[in-house]
């Protein structure tokens, strides 16, 4: 069973530097969170704010290693199967009910029964969840490699159940958690604005009286906000304008590695939007992809700072299938594969963007590459909030450049949107050997055997294409200089814990 102190952990000093009295952290988001509900959000400016809000059960640090949170210890058994919580004594909700193993069950509970509830998947195979004094037990039907990495991303917060019973649905509008900051308020295409929590059991370790998460898609105004000082902190800091930050000594950039991929997803299974020829050939996305160049993309939009890919996980992961490589370019070669395909040119598509800068240049960029080839892609640039629901709906023929952005196990960036009954598999892909293989991966415990299984379906899904992979980003941060004693999670996303506001 694992021990650690927190606060050895995740090796902050917390020193007399001064500070700005009652100070008031302002944070740049890039999109307007969706539901302030750990167990139905699904975006990453979600996720930001859910950090400082709602305590997890463990934490992941940048090194990769799982750290205690409001549980302070861990143990397997069973196997592989049944995976042990020690909950720490002490710690309380905002509004005042303690946190407890009790607590923590109806947290998973509710994942797995709230309507729309977007940790169902997290929680796929479950047996049982069993309390006994301080100890919550939660034991799988099978071995699950992946369980103890999903209780440091969202299915480990965990929220107020008096709460949460009192408001029912609309409890995303007034968010009770245990997290070392309270929500005050919510302005949607806004703000969100939380306060300090001075019963939090670490309240000592946080010095921001205020966080106000301000929505700003556009990533020049974002950054025009920094520079002017109405902010401290930006997300998502374009790469072409990271040397120019850097060298402005009022500004500092933290950059983070994370599993993430952003790809097209082609709407295969739902009716109508998918009877289309990329829907419908798979010849079709092979020329669609041979047709592609991601290191040329990479190198203008992202000033070669991420990694071009082909596969959920980026070359040099262990997960990596190298004997499945990145696709050169080769538009004759695309030409003639639709050409044998019976396909008179153009051939008529139109892809889903979100309304973000980087990724509206990434599609154009794709748009004239493919066009090359004789494919006819028309883009429709929605709100990316809008595109979540229309895509949920069936309402699109491609959906890109989109993906998960901060996970902590591959099994994250693959099993939801590639398995059959994946929670973000909006295309409705299908392939029983795609099932098979995304099944193995998150029930074998042997590292070899696990790895195998993942370079297996990077195999398979390359016959497909349902989801054609694009490349892989670095988050990057740029901040104030007067913000001090930073940090990042493995998962990319910055600690609040420690992080000071000089005067």
């Amino acid at each position: 069973m694992k021990r650690l102190l927190l606060s050895a952990a995740m090796g902050l000093l917390f020193t007399s530097a001064a500070l700005a009295q009652g100070a008031h952290l302002r944070f740049g988001l890039s999109d307007d969170p969706d539901a302030l509900d750990p167990h139905l959000n699904r975006t990453s400016a979600t996720e930001t704010v859910i950090n400082a809000l709602c305590d997890r059960l463990i934490y992941l640090d940048k090194s990769m290693q799982f750290r205690p949170g409001l549980a302070t210890a861990w143990a397997w058994s069973n196997e592989g199967k049944t995976l042990a919580f020690t909950i720490r004594k002490g710690a309380v909700f905002h509004d005042g009910t303690p946190v407890d193993a009790q607590a923590v069950k109806y947290n998973l509970d509710r994942a797995l029964t709230l309507t729309g509830s977007a940790r169902r998947a997290d929680l796929a195979g479950l047996d049982k969840v069993e309390v006994e004094g301080d100890t919550v037990k939660v034991t799988m039907k099978e071995a699950n490699a992946s369980l103890l990495a999903k209780f440091a991303e969202r299915i480990g917060a965990i929220v107020s159940p008096k709460a949460a019973e009192a408001a029912g649905a609309n409890f995303q509008r007034s968010p009770v958690c245990s997290g070392p900051y309270k929500f005050v308020e919510r302005v949607a295409q806004d703000r969100v604005v939380l306060e300090r929590n001075p019963q939090h059991w670490d309240a000592g370790a946080y010095f921001f009286d205020r966080i106000t998460f301000r929505v700003i898609p556009d990533d020049t105004v974002r950054l025009a906000n920094l520079r002017s000082g109405d902010l401290d902190i930006i997300e998502k800091l374009p790469p072409t304008d990271a040397a120019t930050v850097k060298a402005l000594p009022q500004f500092k950039v933290v950059a983070a590695d994370t599993l993430n991929y952003q790809s097209i997803v082609v709407n295969l299974g739902n009716t109508g939007k998918a009877d289309n020829p990329m829907g419908r050939d798979p010849r079709v996305r092979e020329a669609f992809e041979t047709a592609l160049d991601r290191q040329a993309i990479n190198d203008v939009v992202f000033a070669g700072l991420y990694l071009a890919g082909n596969q959920p996980v980026a070359p040099g992961s262990p997960y990596y299938n190298s004997a499945v490589p990145l696709p050169p370019r080769d538009v004759a070669k695309a030409k003639k594969i639709l050409a044998d395909a019976g396909y008179k040119q153009p051939v008529p598509f139109e892809m889903l963007v979100p309304n973000r800068t980087l990724a509206v240049r990434v599609a154009e960029m794709i748009q004239a590459m493919v066009q090359e080839a004789g494919i006819d892609m028309k883009l429709k640039v929605v709100e990316f909030a809008t595109t979540l629901s229309m895509t949920e709906a069936g309402d699109f023929q491609a959906w890109g450049p989109i993906g998960p952005q901060n996970a902590n196990d591959p099994d994250a960036v693959t099993f939801m949107s590639l398995h059959s009954t994946g929670n973000r598999n909006v295309g409705k892909y299908a392939n029983p050997e795609v099932d098979r293989l995304a099944t193995l991966t998150r029930t074998q415990t042997d590292p070899d055997l696990r790895r195998k299984a993942y370079h297996d379906l990077a195999t398979a899904i390359g016959k497909d294409r349902g989801v054609i992979y694009l490349y892989h980003q670095r988050p990057l941060f740029a901040l104030s200089a007067k913000v001090t004693d930073v940090d990042v999670t493995g998962d990319g996303y910055l600690v609040f814990r420690g992080m000071k506001l000089a005067k």
